[in-house]
């Protein structure tokens, strides 16, 4: 219950302004390749494997702690609603719009109907209630990209997986 209502606060404040970040310069690539060795370990003991796709060198200016915590979210979902000898793949790359992470899985899916609502505090998808949680997951990783002037897009097919991709201004120089 206190974890439930600290995340349901780090939402909140997050989605306010209200907590201070700890701006610096961050390379996401690196981030990305970190995180998943934490998470390959709990992946590997539900029969997943997880691949990881990096450029050289992908940096932002944000607070390393928090983008920690909005990707740790998203890998944890790629295991907790994968199946059996699925597959995760993190990617990261450059783009017009700046650094864009993908984070891809082989789970169940998201049928269509629930994607507009994922994002919504306490929202959990049917299928998904025999999996613990809150339903507070998805909307801190969107509050904290969004307060990183970012966005998070979704694709997923029911039955097939989800893709979940996350699009951050990229450090130009002079950045702060």
């Amino acid at each position: 219950m206190i974890a439930t209502v600290n995340t349901m606060l780090e939402v909140s404040e997050t989605e306010a302004g209200l907590v201070a970040m700890s701006l610096s310069e961050v390379d996401i690539s690196a981030l990305i390749e970190d995180a998943c060795d934490l998470f390959r370990p709990l992946a590997e003991d539900k029969g997943l494997n997880i691949e990881v796709n990096t450029a050289n060198e992908c940096l932002v200016f944000g607070d390393r702690k928090k983008l920690q915590r909005a990707f740790a979210n998203l890998l944890d979902n790629a295991i907790k609603y994968n199946v059996l000898g699925g597959r995760i793949t993190a990617s990261v790359g450059r783009s017009d719009k700046g650094v864009t992470v993908s984070i891809r899985d082989t789970g169940i899916g998201v049928p269509s109907e629930e994607i507009p609502r994922i994002f919504d505090r306490f929202y959990r998808v049917d299928k998904s209630r025999s999996v613990p949680g809150a339903g507070l997951g998805l909307s801190l990783v969107q509050a904290i990209v969004r307060r990183h002037g970012g966005e998070v897009k979704v694709s997923s097919s029911h039955s097939l997986g989800s893709t979940f991709t996350v699009i951050l201004p990229q450090k130009t120089t002079g950045s702060r």
